[in-house]
């Protein structure tokens, strides 16, 4: 689990020794232990686009669902997916549907129903967990992303939002992920301050 420490996402903060997956707290809220140096705290992850790119983030989740539907003739068991960490425009360009099918597979061989594995493909990074055993094979794709309307929800209401749905737990530490092409919020708007304990990685567009 720890290689999901080189997800470019978390360039955007103080580095990390160990990172582990606790779940979602809700269904587009994620929440993990990071440590450094025998000191763990809890970090919220908040994956969040653009509703004018609805469009494009739909079709990269049909590429994702394709590649389950692929894998499952492959597969053994009732699976689950958590996916992590995306990329929009990368993924659309570079992603091969048979490739990542391929990989779900080849990490549910000796996956038992206590384990988890982390699957990465390029900046795609999920876990893959079994639920039960069964002679056939089906996986249930989660991808924990946030539309959201820019001019209906502010930066401040979106990182109180989040510290709501944490449950405002002491130290914690909040990470947002703009997978928009371009940022939601303007950082120059002086309503947009971001609280210390608050990062903020947008991704860059590709040349």
């Amino acid at each position: 689990m720890n290689s999901f420490l080189n997800a470019r996402v978390f360039s955007a903060m103080p580095r990390f020794d160990t990172i582990a997956y606790q779940g979602a707290v809700v269904p587009k809220l994620l929440k993990f232990t990071v440590g450094r140096e025998q000191s763990f705290r809890l970090l919220f992850l908040s994956s969040v686009v653009s509703a004018e790119e609805k469009v494009a983030w739909k079709s990269f989740q049909d590429l994702l669902g394709y590649s389950g539907t692929l894998a499952q003739s492959n597969l053994s068991g009732l699976f689950g997916l958590d996916v992590l960490c995306v990329n929009i425009r990368e993924g659309i360009r570079h992603f091969r549907a048979q490739e990542y099918a391929s990989l779900l597979v080849n990490h549910s061989r000796n996956l038992g129903s206590e384990h988890k594995a982390l699957v990465r493909y390029g900046q795609i990074f999920a876990v893959l967990h079994k639920r039960a055993p069964a002679d056939w094979g089906k996986i249930d794709i989660q991808t924990h992303v946030e539309i959201i309307h820019p001019d209906k929800t502010g930066q401040a209401s979106h990182i109180r939002k989040i510290r709501r749905a944490a449950g405002n737990p002491s130290d914690a530490i909040y990470l947002i992920h703009d997978l928009s092409s371009a940022p939601l919020w303007k950082q120059e708007d002086p309503k947009a301050e971001v609280p210390p304990e608050v990062y903020i990685y947008a991704e860059p567009l590709l040349e």
